[in-house]
């Protein structure tokens, strides 16, 4: 995150320095990155495109002659961005009064907060809030939608799967949302979606896989690992820093602990029981943060006494192929 130097009245991030300042903590965090390609010259609308596997292109040679076989699968869908506005303020009001009062400044600077930890604390929220809306509206939004939360792009959950569901395009599982889990329906659940992928999915490396999966289908699996004595050593990995991962036939199964949240709030579905399971870069994020004129500006308003930070970029999601997708809801 960026240092403000005190005395600064305004400060303007333009091209590269948004890029590294603003944008690169957003779209390439590690979580972000770990279930998004990212588009980052995307400014209107952008073909997006998956090369299907060649098979059987061998065949018996009758002599001379020129006989092709064999042809290149390639499919496109179109990725569509918009135009997206971070308008954020901060008074220094918050804070008097406060055990934080003591970081504002002296005398009648006090309401002046450019310059000061709180300038940091409004950017380095601004960025975590950023990351956590991406996520949601991917999986939740809705353009159709009324709340302004959702209602950026069109989401998988929310939008895609139903559509895809319905027309017969990927495989389904029902998993009972709606009700709890219990025992053994973890490992049952995987083992379903896993089984009922499409040949495309399935001749998927494992490493390049990933099955995400809401925070009770998760935590499920682990208790049934549990439950039956399954060894730790095949299915769960302690990471360098004391994290856990867990895996289902060498493919990483990877927890999103806001699921359960955004489909009780934007789907009316309680014990969401939700299990997407597909390639690791099907999913894409457009955006045009690569411009040089992309822009975060962050002032001090001397007539509202405010800290105020601007920013403009756009955003939008697809996904490449629907045969890379198996889902249980």
């Amino acid at each position: 995150m960026a240092t403000f130097e005190a005395g600064q009245f305004r400060i303007g991030l333009v091209g590269t320095q948004a890029q590294e300042m603003l944008f690169k903590p957003v779209f390439f965090d590690a979580e972000i990155e770990d279930i998004f390609e990212t588009m980052v010259l995307v400014n209107n609308k952008q073909q997006i495109g998956y090369v299907g596997v060649m098979e059987d292109i061998m065949q018996l040679s009758g002599g001379c002659g020129w006989t092709p076989k064999g042809a290149l699968g390639l499919f496109e869908r179109c990725i569509e961005v918009d135009e997206i506005k971070v308008n954020l303020e901060l008074c220094y009001d918050e804070f008097v009064g406060t055990v934080y009062k003591q970081k504002l400044k002296a005398g009648t600077q006090s309401s002046n907060l450019e310059g000061t930890i709180f300038m940091q604390i409004l950017m380095t929220r601004m960025v975590q809030a950023l990351r956590k809306q991406m996520l949601k509206v991917a999986f939740f939004g809705n353009k159709a939608s009324v709340d302004d939360a959702v209602n950026i792009t069109d989401g998988m959950w929310s939008v895609y799967i139903p559509q895809l569901v319905a027309n017969n395009l990927i495989p389904y599982i029902n998993s009972n949302s709606g009700t709890p889990l219990g025992a053994g329906d973890g490992i049952d659940l995987l083992s379903a979606v896993w089984e009922n992928s499409t040949n495309v999915l399935s001749a998927v490396p494992e490493a390049q896989k990933v099955f995400l999966v809401s925070a009770n289908v998760y935590r499920q699996y682990l208790q049934d690992l549990q439950n039956n004595g399954v060894s730790s050593a095949a299915h769960l990995t302690l990471l360098t820093d004391g994290a856990q991962r867990l895996s289902f036939n060498g493919i990483e199964v990877k927890p999103m602990y806001d699921w359960q949240q955004y489909a009780d709030s934007y789907l009316n579905v309680q014990d969401a029981n939700f299990v997407l399971y597909t390639e690791r870069t099907n999913f894409v994020l457009g955006t045009d943060i690569a411009n040089p004129i992309n822009q975060a500006m962050a002032w001090h308003d001397m007539e509202e006494e405010k800290l105020k930070v601007k920013s403009r970029f756009y955003l939008g999601f697809n996904y490449k192929h629907s045969d890379l997708i198996t889902v249980a809801y």
